[in-house]
């Protein structure tokens, strides 16, 4: 489609800046290393890598988790694939707060801490997504294969990142396999569902660089309640049985990295690319069942990233970033001869192509540091394009440009970090978002409080958008006005060698919140709520030792929501959650483990018309896994079966707390499955 050539002048004068700015860093940076009688830079040089590995989401330079100014929830490889998670969806669906849903079009989508997925921040190494369709980046279209780990941090991040993340967010962090000087590593897996996926991912590490490549294929041939416990490849076309509960789906994903270090620097191109295909079969259409009414929906998503960080010798960094985005949807609707398997296209107004573009730069540093003090400064500007004929004209933009500080006191035991962004927005005012984060270190123990203002425009989808099919109906809304919110944390932590306890107490409170209202007859709409308010608890509790890791969590939300400022807010209502996972190393080869979650009522707003909005709630339900895994002597071979669902949960059904709505269902997953993965590696190790 054919982009305004304003928005490439924009791009282009951003881009111009930051590397304006990354030159007037090096020429320092230059001198320094053209002296040679600074011995200890090449010994700092080396060092550089691991820095990098150590830095914490949100964090300025290189720091362990335990000493982050955040308190971080992460999730490591290992788990990642005891899990047999194919993708981000499989994954969230065992943590804590988070509920996970599936809609046979639109993908998966989530709440945390009971706010929904438009709230929640999602990035890969720092960036974040574009190419939300149900008002959430579809957690089915991120790929596990090259993950190292997840990072989860609760409430707003809105001085480093911007929108989008009144709840939280979410980084993920792929691979940079630095142990081995050449590494191949192929995974395959089969799911009992009609799931199968494999990966093929290489690596180098030479003279201060790193390359890395990963190709993923996902093939998953639908299912329906009536398919077999252990489900082939069939691909049903020409009965009843081609209409399925979950269509089927084949995807393939593309990540490429590259790793310079040119003395104090290190330069940081990559690549993120994403082909999708849904097929969503209709029924045979009567009298004679010899045709059928078929969609496909096509996904791709490019995004390619350049990154550059400089380390300074006192620990402080300047990271600069620019990227572009290119996601676009496109359905095609066709008639398909059941006899012949031929298709013809239906008229034009049943085909449509959605695209949506950003360019972002981003970049922050220190600029000032004295004794205790570290002051920081940085920039973000984002450019947004949204172009589809279900949207009104057809092509609508917007820009978020923001200028940030942070300032930074810290000595032994305590540090304390206050921050400011004061963003311009193209269509709506945005105000200033202060930040205040506190740790005190006491021995084993950490205490941190936190303090956040978020904000968040309406997306142009939400503002503008139509979308209209034989399943949806959603409608943009003009009128809708911007959410802010405020939101407090306190934290504390008790960490010894092999036994650790957390606890968490937190509030939000958001004004004008945006929601998507279910109208039950099919349609929905986007409606501000005057506001949302939520506080929690949550406690976590680990013991680790040669042979065992056991672990158990536990949390209540306690949630309120009013509708208009006229109105009496809704009751408020108390989500109850608890976990507990144990794994046991039976030998040095040999380790077997399981996971429980229980999910107590949730809430949902439905609303059966424009006047009449009521609170439902939700089943209860229950979420079990277990795993074993072998790993060869040698490390190259690791086998891997999850039994997943083993409750054999594949939906939820929600009832208004006063009858008066029909009772409605929400889509889980496909029940219970088993899952074998199989990986091996091999590698040149580094002298």
């Amino acid at each position: 489609m054919r982009q305004n050539p304003l928005t490439y002048r924009l791009f282009a004068r951003v881009l111009a800046l930051s590397v304006v700015i990354a030159l007037g860093l090096t020429s320092k940076t230059v001198a320094q290393m053209s002296n040679p009688a600074d011995s200890s830079w090449t010994s700092f040089e080396e060092r550089l890598f691991e820095l990098e590995l150590a830095t914490v989401t949100g964090e300025s330079s290189g720091t362990i988790k335990r000493d982050a100014m955040r308190s971080v929830r992460t999730i490591e490889s290992k788990e990642i694939v005891t899990m047999g998670a194919h993708s981000l969806r499989d994954l969230m669906r065992s943590q804590l707060n988070f509920e996970v849903a599936q809609d046979p079009i639109l993908g998966a989508s989530m709440k945390m801490n009971g706010l929904g997925g438009r709230s929640v921040n999602v990035l890969v190494d720092g960036v974040p997504l574009t190419g939300r369709m149900s008002d959430n980046i579809d957690l089915s279209q991120i790929a596990l294969s090259d993950v190292e780990r997840i990072e989860i941090i609760d409430g707003p991040m809105a001085v480093e990142f911007g929108t989008n993340s009144l709840s939280g967010t979410i980084n993920i962090i792929t691979k940079t396999d630095l142990a081995a000087r050449h590494a191949l590593v192929g995974t395959l897996q089969y799911e009992s569902v009609g799931v199968q996926s494999q990966s093929v991912a290489w690596s180098t590490n030479s003279n201060g660089k790193h390359h890395s490549f990963n190709l993923s294929r996902y093939y998953f041939d639908g299912w329906s309640p009536s398919d077999a416990n252990w489900d082939g490849f069939a691909d049903y076309s020409a009965d009843s049985t081609r209409t399925q509960l979950w269509n089927p789906k084949l995807q393939h994903s593309v990540n490429w990295k590259t790793q310079y270090q040119m003395g104090s620097w290190l330069i940081k191109p990559r690549f993120n690319g994403l082909f999708e295909r849904i097929d969503n079969k209709g029924a045979p259409r009567l009298p004679y069942a010899q045709s059928a009414f078929d969609d496909r929906y096509s996904t791709r998503r490019w995004m390619p990233v350049i990154e550059a960080k400089h380390y300074n010798r006192d620990g402080t960094a300047w990271s600069i970033l620019a990227s572009y985005q290119r996601f676009w949807r496109s359905r095609e609707a066709f008639s398909t001869d059941l006899t012949s398997l031929e298709t013809a296209p239906l008229d034009a107004t049943a085909q449509d192509t959605t695209s949506m573009h950003s360019f972002q730069t981003r970049g922050s540093g220190s600029v000032w540091k004295q004794g205790s003090w570290d002051l920081q400064v940085g920039w973000d500007v984002n450019h947004q394009t949204f172009a589809s004929k279900r949207m009104e004209s057809g092509t609508k933009s917007i820009t978020d440009a923001a200028l940030f500080t942070q300032a930074q006191w810290e000595s032994d035991n305590i540090k304390w970090k206050f921050g400011l962004r004061k963003a311009y927005n193209s269509r709506f005012g945005a105000p200033f978002l202060p930040s205040a984060l506190g740790l005190w270190k006491n021995g084993a123990q950490r205490m941190r409080l936190s303090y956040a203002r978020g904000f968040r425009a309406p997306s142009l989808k939400e503002l503008y958008f139509r979308f209209v099919d034989i399943n949806h109906s959603l409608y943009g809304n003009e009128n809708l006005a911007p959410e802010t919110s405020h939101f407090g944390q306190l934290d504390w932590s008790w960490a010894q060698e092999k036994f650790e306890v957390s606890s968490q107490l937190f509030t939000n409170f958001i004004q004008d919140q945006i929601g998507l209202i279910d109208q039950q007859d099919g349609t929905f709409r986007y409606q501000n709520f005057a506001q949302f308010q939520a506080q929690g608890i949550k406690v976590n509790a680990d013991f680790r030792s040669e042979r065992w890791i056991i672990g158990g969590a536990s949390s209540v939300l306690n949630s309120q929501q009013k509708a208009d400022a006229t109105s009496a807010a809704f009751p408020r209502f108390t989500s109850l959650e608890c976990s507990s996972r144990i794994e046991w190393k039976a030998h040095t080869t040999f380790t077997m483990g399981a996971s429980l979650r229980w999910i107590g009522p949730t809430q949902r707003v439905v609303s059966s018309n424009f006047e009449s909005i009521q609170q439902q709630q939700t089943d209860a339900y229950s979420w079990l896994d277990a795993h074993v895994q072998w790993k060869s002597p040698s490390q190259r071979w690791q086998v891997t079966a999850t039994a997943k669902n083993l409750t054999n949960v594949t939906s939820i059904a929600s009832l208004a707390n006063n009858a008066a709505h029909a009772s409605s269902s929400t889509l889980l997953s496909w029940g219970r499955s088993f899952n074998l993965r199989l990986n091996y590696r091999i590698e040149s190790r580094r002298k």
